[in-house]
């Protein structure tokens, strides 16, 4: 995103109202501040962490449509033919491997039902499906969902309401902190999950304890395409009548402490300086 820009809609937005996206609580402790005009607080009801001003949705959708670009090899860019074919012929092994995760979720299952949520052009779906699973996509960016469909052969849904219920497990990898609106993407992944159905989400650790490790990537890390900057509070505050696992890493999870979580209890692993924040929750269960 052009910062140009990005500052010009803040600086147009300064006299926004400080509602929290999460509760709608009013009461907020400053975090940091960047370009004067940019701030990143904490909501003293239910902890979310995020950027003041907001964007608005509309905003939102338009531009992850065509606008949204990173610099993460295959995220956003679209391959040739011939790139894609080479990528397909090792089954996108370069890429991050999810399969162990679930397995730990899932031991001896069969054929998981997998939802990825913001999958962009389906790498991740054509990648579990090799591996055993039964995974579809969402992605709200039109054209990467076509070549999905086209290029992959897999199915990527681009409304909400065709996304397949019954699924094992709801999954997202760096998309809940882009997102105007997590209590509604909470809601539909208890929507579009079966009773035991488990919510995953992976995203920047906001914790203090990573803030104090490494401050100078925690600054970078929110801003123009991050308004949210989750972390172990608010992750216990949004699931706290459910069974949850919450873990911290530095890409790399323990899928160790994944199998051994019984599924029925709220546990937060002692370590919470990592880069990374794991959110593993059922839903669908109350306690």
């Amino acid at each position: 995103m052009n910062k140009f820009q990005y500052l010009l809609r803040c600086i147009l937005s300064i006299f926004q109202q400080k509602i929290c996206p999460y509760c709608g609580g009013r009461d907020f402790t400053l975090i940091q501040r960047k370009y004067l005009v940019t701030t990143l607080l904490k909501c003293k009801n239910c902890g979310l962490n995020h950027r003041h001003p907001k964007d608005d949705p509309k905003f939102l959708e338009k531009f992850y449509q065509k606008g949204y670009h990173v610099k993460v090899e295959m995220m956003t860019d679209l391959p040739a033919d011939q790139e894609l074919e080479k990528l397909k012929e090792n089954n996108f092994n370069e890429l991050r491997d999810f399969s162990a995760m679930f397995n730990a979720l899932f031991p001896g299952k069969k054929n998981t039902k997998v939802v990825d949520y913001g999958c962009s052009w389906g790498y991740n779906v054509y990648k579990l499906k090799k591996t055993g699973f039964d995974a579809v996509g969402y992605e709200l960016s039109v054209p990467r969902a076509g070549f999905g469909a086209e290029k992959l052969g897999v199915d990527i849904a681009t409304d909400t309401a065709a996304i397949r219920t019954g699924n094992d497990i709801f999954f997202s990898s760096h998309t809940i902190e882009h997102l105007a609106s997590i209590q509604d993407f909470i809601q539909l992944s208890k929507e579009k999950l079966n009773k035991e159905g488990v919510f995953v989400a992976i995203c920047p650790n906001g914790s203090k304890e990573y803030q104090q490790r490494n401050p100078a990537t925690y600054s970078q890390t929110w801003g123009s395409l991050h308004p949210n900057y989750l972390d172990i509070e608010f992750a216990r505050f949004a699931f706290k009548n459910n069974p949850y696992l919450i873990l911290t890493s530095d890409w790399i999870f323990d899928t160790e402490k994944i199998k051994n979580w019984d599924g029925r209890s709220q546990v937060v692993d002692a370590y919470r300086e990592g880069y990374e924040l794991l959110i593993i929750a059922k839903p669908n269960i109350m306690l």
